[in-house]
């Protein structure tokens, strides 16, 4: 990293980051559907040439705020450099990206890059052979400055097969204002964070925005409570390895009990489980909900014109609170890579496409442009410009500050299977179906028939 003025913040920054080691985008802006893309004809200053019109798969629909506009400004920047190349840009939100994903997958769809879910999701690519090995070798060095560790969801087999955008991990957004003007304490333990959720309710404000109909993140709000009771990060990611059990455990048992506290006292919203990721952003961002749990890639909510002055003034973020009597601390946190970019195999320009690949990649284009536009916590070293948002200061002190880290979200770290499996046994649980017990049965007999 180039020292400078700044060099004491960096220094610091990358540090952590690199303790962290093993922090990258899940998901991605909202709920609306939309084509965009961005072409130049003509022109001899790109690396060929010949005109070609490369695909890019991405689920960043909005392309005027967040993570969808620092994707454009990588493109836009690539075909200035090479006017002879035009990229085909189709974007879908979350659930319907993955689905038509693997409709691709299944009909070997030539598209040329695509956004991946490292971990499960990716596994099921790799597995079918849609997307390309990459050499770990090329990706070291400071063109790129990926951090230590980065790679663990985007390998297999001690092959890696995409490379993370972001550095990802779990907090708590919260609208100060309506703490403010409710009278309401923000709460640093889980009791605090239910009864803050009872107040809320009584005063007809929902407490907790939760996008229950995506169901990941049950699994991440149970793994935050399984490691503020045991300061243990690998607990439950050796369950999912069939090294220790879910049942029978009393750590898991209580993290259970713990969960069915949030569902008995509606912690999340009415129709939470109908819930997608764009209905549950809104419900917040529209300040209908006081509290959001999700994951520091919407960093970009403080700097979105799109959204009301108000609200992205009061935006802030809350550590997960710790359980009274638990081992675990507030800066055990639940970070990992999960979201990034893969090559794929049947592209129709495969050498043009790794080009715009290690291009998008580099540490000047994406790393840079989403840190400088406040839409996301990057997978590559970064320098602080002195411009960040509030939000962005928090967020990072955040992950300066964290002691320990998960390095994989649980859900991911088991086969598409386990991850199918253990993601239907929490709607389950949260549809009320099933008791604290029944849930751990579920999760237990995921991991064994994976």
């Amino acid at each position: 990293m180039v020292m400078n003025s700044k060099s004491t913040r960096n220094i610091l920054l990358v540090t952590a980051l690199a303790a962290v080691s093993v922090l990258s985008a899940c998901g991605g802006g909202n709920d609306k559907n939309n084509n965009a893309g961005s072409s130049t004809n003509g022109g001899t200053t790109g690396s060929a040439d010949k005109e070609v019109t490369l695909r890019l798969f991405s689920n960043l629909p909005d392309r005027k705020s967040g993570q969808g506009l620092a994707e454009q400004m990588v493109i836009d920047n690539y075909i200035k450099a090479n006017p002879n190349v035009k990229i085909d840009i189709e974007t879908l939100a979350e659930e319907p990206f993955k689905n038509k994903l693997k409709a691709y997958m299944a009909s070997n769809e030539a598209l040329d890059v695509t956004m991946v879910h490292g971990g499960a999701e990716l596994n099921t690519l790799v597995q079918a052979g849609y997307v390309k090995e990459l050499n770990p070798a090329e990706y070291e060095g400071d063109t790129y400055k990926f951090l230590p560790g980065v790679y663990k969801s985007f390998t297999f087999n001690d092959k890696l097969y995409g490379l993370p955008r972001n550095s990802d991990y779990e907090v708590i957004y919260y609208n100060k204002k309506l703490f403010d003007d409710n009278g309401i304490k923000i709460p640093t333990t889980y009791a605090e964070l239910l009864e803050a959720g009872k107040q809320f309710r009584a005063k007809g404000i929902e407490p907790m925005s939760m996008n229950g109909k995506d169901l990941w993140s049950f699994a991440a709000f149970f793994q935050d409570l399984v490691v503020r009771l045991t300061g243990d990060q690998n607990l439950m990611l050796d369950a999912v390895a069939k090294k220790k059990n879910f049942t029978g455990d009393e750590n898991f048992t209580k993290a259970a009990e713990l969960l069915a506290q949030a569902r008995d006292t509606k912690l999340f919203q009415e129709s939470f489980m109908t819930a997608d990721y764009g209905a549950s952003q809104n419900l917040f961002t529209q300040g209908r909900a006081a509290m959001w749990y999700m994951g520091s890639w919407e960093a970009g909510m403080a700097t979105n014109d799109k959204l009301p002055e108000d609200f992205r003034n009061n935006v802030n973020v809350l550590k997960f609170p710790v359980v009274e009597g638990g081992k675990g601390k507030d800066t055990d946190l639940l970070a990992w890579n999960g979201g990034g970019y893969s090559l794929v195999s049947s592209s129709k320009h495969p050498e043009e496409a790794k080009k715009f690949f290690d291009y998008m990649m580099s540490a000047d284009q994406w790393a840079k442009i989403v840190w400088d536009t406040g839409a996301a916590v990057p997978a590559q070293k970064y320098e602080l410009t002195g411009k960040e948002s509030e939000l962005q200061k928090q967020l990072t002190e955040v992950l300066t500050g964290a002691t320990s880290t998960a390095g994989s979200i649980a859900l991911d770290s088991g086969t598409p299977k386990f991850k199918d499996d253990a993601q239907n046994a929490f709607g389950k649980f949260f549809a009320g179906g099933s008791t604290p017990e029944q849930l751990l049965a579920d999760l237990q007999k995921a991991a064994e028939t994976q």
